[in-house]
């Protein structure tokens, strides 16, 4: 299919450039268009008369949009040219805003990353949602040589935030164990970061450094929600000890694929458990890390999101 991607680079995820670079290794012929970037170059009217031209030439059968990377108006006159739309919106808000029910409304498929959350998009918005995971990519997520300067009993990549209960869990376990955090504000919380950014190659060498990685989302009350940094960690290679959300079982198997934990105290438990037994955590992150990138690439992810009915090419009438 012809494809327009509307994406903004993200540097430090990756996430937009991973999701370019599977639609186009599942033979799609990809337009991929950073509307700020041109809009900082040219200028919003010569930006779009230019992108105009170019998406007349290219004649997208899907327009694809990551979050609010292009304005629902524009996305509305994709679908009026002939355009089959879609947008991927992978967060988790408590309040479903102005801005995300144009975006929903303006697409024919709406994706979310939270599948607890499709009842309150249908009550709210009057739009049924798709819950779709995301994925890892098979060239910047893979396993490498552990680094010395990133070794550490337990680590976790990403912002302090008390939502969730991330900090309490970071807490917690960096007053039993030689814990490493990575990302922004954890100053504010007493602990000091051993990197502020993390960036693809540094991500893949943290969790094969770490004994541990621990994933903690900002919410743990909705229906499989989690963030991308499972996919990714488990398609580095890491021993993965997450957070449980409700049916998080349907995904991932505790003790097979990763481990589970359901508070702080659980945390410093099953963390100690595992710390004791390299060999069953050596086993899970090598069964994780397969089943990740067999199950929950990238490119698997958007063959189901382009299966949808009403992205799926139609099927020319049978003779």
């Amino acid at each position: 299919m012809r494809i327009a991607f509307f994406a903004k680079r993200h540097a430090r995820s990756g996430i937009t450039l991973h999701m370019e670079r599977a639609l186009r290794a599942l033979g799609h012929d990809v337009l991929a268009i950073n509307r700020r970037r041109w809009e900082r170059l040219l200028g919003r009217r010569l930006a779009w008369a230019w992108l105009e031209r170019r998406l007349r030439a290219f004649r997208p059968e899907v327009a694809l949009v990551f979050t609010f990377d292009l304005p629902p108006e524009r996305l509305e006159a994709l679908r009026a040219a002939g355009a089959r739309t879609a947008t991927f919106f992978d967060d988790c808000p408590r309040a479903l805003d102005a801005r995300i029910a144009a975006a929903a409304r303006a697409s024919d498929a709406f994706f979310i990353t939270s599948r607890g959350q499709i009842e309150q998009y249908q009550r709210e918005l009057g739009v049924t949602p798709a819950y779709v995971t995301g994925g890892c990519d098979p060239t910047d997520h893979f396993r490498v040589p552990a680094v010395p300067a990133f070794e550490s009993d337990v680590a976790f990549i990403g912002t302090a935030d008390e939502r969730g209960g991330r900090v309490d869990v970071l807490r917690a376990l960096a007053a039993r164990y030689d814990v490493k955090v990575y990302g922004d504000r954890w100053r504010e919380f007493g602990l000091a970061p051993a990197r502020d950014d993390v960036y693809p190659h540094q991500y893949r060498q943290i969790c094969s450094s770490a004994r541990v990685v621990i994933g903690n989302d900002l919410r743990d009350d909705v229906d499989l929600y989690f963030s991308n940094r499972t996919w990714l960690s488990l398609g580095c290679g890491a021993f993965l000890c997450t957070r449980y959300v409700p049916n998080l079982e349907e995904v991932l198997t505790d003790g097979e694929h990763c481990a589970f934990f359901r508070s702080p105290e659980h945390a410093v438990e099953v963390v100690g458990r595992y710390l004791a037994d390299a060999p069953a955590r050596a086993r899970i992150a090598a069964a994780g890390h397969a089943y990740a990138h067999a199950n929950y690439s990238y490119a698997r992810m958007l063959e189901r999101m382009l299966a949808h009915p009403a992205l799926a090419p139609a099927r020319a009438p049978s003779a």
